[in-house]
Order: structure tokens, then C-alpha cells, then sequence
């Protein structure tokens, strides 16, 4: 029993510390985009061209969705919890499964629609009016990417919150 909770808690901490770590080399290399085009812009006159296309549609992308397993691993979501403090902690437990299982039944109604909407850019190479061929269908994919993760993170959740004694 206390191997599988260890096993639980290896899962989530894999996936977790895995998108965290893509979001922040995301978050790392627009920081980097941005300096040096700001940079370049101020001191030759020449900004990097696809700054604003590059940055919104794969790091801020990559930035918002990766980041959703942690947040569903430290119940970092917005709650009002005045009603349920006053439960037991048996009780507390029970609500708490219960707004797991709602997450990831409003989860898998995203990933589908954003799976729907992932499939349809690729097949069309989705791209965006800019200066150049700007394709934003892989950023399709990485919404895809933290969505499912989040449900992987919530459903091991509900499995360790099960597994408590």
C-alpha cells in the first residue's frame, strides 16, 4: 500500500515537474526574444522579425497551458471554501474527489475540443497574417499537451486522495 502511494506520488510528480520545466524554458527563451529584439530594435534599428507572432502564439501558449498540472497538483485553483471548512475531514475528502472528478469531466470536454481544433489547423497548416509563412498549428498542440496533463495530474490526485487513510 505505501509503495503504490509512492508510485502515485512519483507519477505526479513526474508529469508536474515535466510540463513545469517546458513552461519555463518557454517562459525562459520569450524573455530572451523579447530582450534581444528590444535590444536590437534600440540599437541598430532592426527589431527580430516574428517577435510579437513567435511570443503569443508558442511561449505565452506554452506558458498557460503547461503550467495547469501544478496548479491542479497544489489546488491552486480559486475556491471558496467557507461551507466545507466546516465539514469533517472525512467529509472535506469526499468534496474534494468530488471537485476533482467535476475538473476532469470539465477538462475532457476542453481536450476534446481543442483535440477537434488541433486536428483541423494541422491538416489545414494553419498559419497567420504576418510578414511572412507564419504557421501556428504546432501551438495547437501544445494546448492539447497541458490539458491532458492536467487531467493525468487530477486523476492521480483522486487516486491518492482515495488511498488516504
Amino acid at each position: 500500500m505505501a509503495e503504490s502511494r509512492l508510485i502515485v506520488r512519483r507519477l505526479i510528480k513526474g508529469v508536474t515537474g515535466t510540463s513545469m520545466f517546458l513552461a519555463l524554458i518557454s517562459l525562459f527563451a520569450m524573455m530572451l526574444l523579447i530582450t534581444a529584439d528590444v535590444l536590437l530594435n534600440k540599437l541598430i534599428g532592426r527589431p527580430i522579425p516574428g517577435t510579437l507572432e513567435i511570443t503569443s502564439y508558442y511561449f505565452m501558449v506554452l506558458v498557460v497551458f503547461l503550467v495547469m498540472p501544478f496548479i491542479e497538483k497544489n489546488q491552486s485553483h480559486i475556491s471558496a471554501d467557507f461551507i466545507v471548512v466546516r465539514f469533517s475531514a472525512r467529509m472535506q475528502n469526499y468534496v474534494a474527489i468530488l471537485g476533482k472528478v467535476l475538473t476532469i469531466v470539465f477538462y475532457s470536454l476542453l481536450l476534446y475540443a481543442a483535440w477537434v481544433q488541433a486536428i483541423k489547423s494541422t491538416r489545414r497548416l494553419e498559419t497567420v497574417m504576418s510578414n511572412f509563412t507564419f504557421y501556428i498549428w504546432p501551438a495547437r498542440w501544445g494546448v492539447v499537451l497541458g490539458i491532458f496533463s492536467a487531467i493525468v495530474v487530477a486523476g492521480l490526485v483522486i487516486v491518492q486522495r482515495l488511498r488516504k487513510p
